[in-house]
């Protein structure tokens, strides 16, 4: 009984040490944590003039993530598996952590230069709840079991929902209650796909040995329905199709920083979980490049078709948004060393885009966030700088030359022209035919801003839009690098030949 006992405490001494450790590699979203909890108490503390105090704790906070990440680069050569099997930290999940912190950074950048930045920052409540969101982001590219892919994609769904109906108008309570109700059935879906999963493994790790060997034992028509029902929620945070009827109410109602939030975190970190996943399902049994082909099809051309009709500019971008979830499963269907790497180069150049396009778009909305089409004619001759950048932004999200997005749409079909080479999967060409046929359909509805800017007379309705030097710093730094990596893409590319998912 003593050396029972005896063995029992030695490997509880060891597991509270391993934790100890593991919990040094987790600094940037313990960092998150205490941000947040500063954010609450500084409320708690102060009740007047609190705008300047919780600004500057936000940007802090993100700033001290940033460095924390990029710090620690250079010790995450090989994958750690973390919290007993629950997250694993790689240089992929560093990655993107790295890109979420930026994307904090400008969007608190943006709140600040935002007509409704009274809103943001009279209380803690957004600024919690966007610490939450990014929180949520950080666990989602690292988890590797289903009980904290669960957990953190609720964190994410959770402040999202809230963050939607947070400002009480009632276009607001009405995108809330769709994406909650939306969110709550891919939730449920989800975690019952979970549930079956887990018990014809009898493991939580979806990457280990024993959770491969289970599902290969398991009948096709039961394993299929566990893995569409799982699928199916990170489709829901990937904004793709059937799972995006939800993105456009949102888009439109929200204020313009929380939908750039909305625009990229959650979707790259969905991808995350997404390619961890692909990886278990390489089973003869089992063809899931045709089930992913059909949802990138999709995707593509209910996004594209249905942007072309939008008579709001956010709307618009949030069919946009659809339409490239389908471009970045292309990465994943081209399962590959080079798919891996084009996949991640779409998704950063993804993120630039969209950053750089909420930005520029929300120089031009109204005070009640309103983004109309009409807003937008003959503002190139009152603004032609903003609209220079406007420009490059919306020929960069169409795809074409000179800036990044070309690149990236030629990396990431070169990647699935060469898995059909290998595969000879007809899937793989008919997605192919499409990506490139939505790309030209794209063009209608991307270059409509521009062609509304320099080419349509201002109408009766008369604005006033900011273009004051701050803006046009900012709005270059954003679009800088569309330009910058079409140029040089391989300074980019050679940054993510040494990240992986660590599978």
């Amino acid at each position: 009984m003593m050396l029972l006992q005896s063995n029992i405490a030695l490997e509880l001494k060891e597991q509270i040490q391993g934790i100890i450790t593991d919990i040094a590699w987790l600094a940037p979203e313990i960092t998150l944590v205490i941000t947040a909890v500063l954010l609450l108490i500084y409320d708690l503390i102060l009740k007047e003039k609190k705008s300047v105090g919780f600004a500057a704790i936000a940007f802090v906070g993100f700033a001290f993530t940033l460095a924390l990440l990029i710090s620690g680069w250079g010790n995450t050569e090989e994958s750690k598996a973390l919290m007993g099997g629950l997250v694993r930290l790689d240089r992929a999940a560093v990655y993107l952590k790295i890109l979420f912190s930026i994307g904090g950074l400008i969007a608190l950048a943006m709140m600040l230069r935002s007509k409704q930045k009274d809103k943001f920052f009279q209380s803690s409540e957004t600024l919690l709840l966007l610490f939450g969101l990014v929180l949520g982001t950080f666990l989602m590219t690292m988890a590797i079991n289903f009980l904290m892919v669960y957990v953190a994609i609720e964190l994410v769904s959770i402040s999202s929902y809230v963050l939607t109906g947070l400002f009480k108008t009632k276009r607001n309570s009405e995108a809330a209650m769709k994406y909650l109700l939306f969110g709550a059935v891919a939730s449920a879906v989800m975690i019952y796909g979970m549930s079956w999963l887990y018990g014809f493994t009898g493991s939580l790790d979806f990457t280990s040995n024993t959770f491969a060997d289970g599902i290969s034992q398991v009948p096709l028509l039961p394993l299929s329905m566990a893995l569409m029902m799982t699928i199916g929620g990170f489709l829901f945070k990937l904004g793709a199709f059937p799972f995006h009827i939800w993105s456009p109410d949102v888009y439109e109602a929200s204020p313009t920083p929380i939908v750039t939030i909305f625009s990229a975190l959650p979707k790259l970190a969905a991808f995350a979980i997404l390619f961890r996943f692909v990886a278990v399902l390489d089973l003869e049994m089992i063809d899931w490049q045709l089930w992913l082909g059909i949802i990138s099809i999709a995707s593509m051309t209910v996004g594209n078709f249905s942007a072309l009709w939008q008579k709001d500019v956010k709307r618009m971008l949030a069919y946009s948004s659809i339409a490239h979830m389908g471009f970045l499963l292309v990465g994943v269907l081209a399962y590959s060393e080079s798919g891996e790497t084009s996949a991640l180069f779409y998704a950063s150049i993804y993120f630039i885009m969209n950053f750089g396009a909420f930005f520029l778009v929300q120089l031009f909305e109204d005070k009640e966030g309103k983004t109309s089409f009409d807003y937008f004619r003959g503002m190139g001759s009152k603004v032609p700088y903003l609209g220079v950048l406007l420009l490059l932004v919306m020929i960069s999200l169409t795809g074409i030359p000179p800036v990044a997005g070309f690149n990236a749409k030629l990396y990431i079909f070169s990647s699935l022209w060469e898995t059909w080479q290998i595969q000879g999967s007809n899937i793989l060409v008919w997605v192919f035919i499409f990506g490139l046929l939505n790309t030209v359909v794209s063009l209608f509805f991307y270059l409509k801003i521009p062609y509304y800017m320099f080419f349509k007379d201002n109408n009766e309705l008369e604005r006033s839009v900011r273009a004051n030097l701050t803006d046009k710093i900012l709005g270059t730094i954003l679009v800088a690098p569309l330009l910058l990596l079409f140029f040089k893409s391989d300074w980019l590319l050679n940054v993510l030949n040494n990240v992986n998912f660590g599978l």
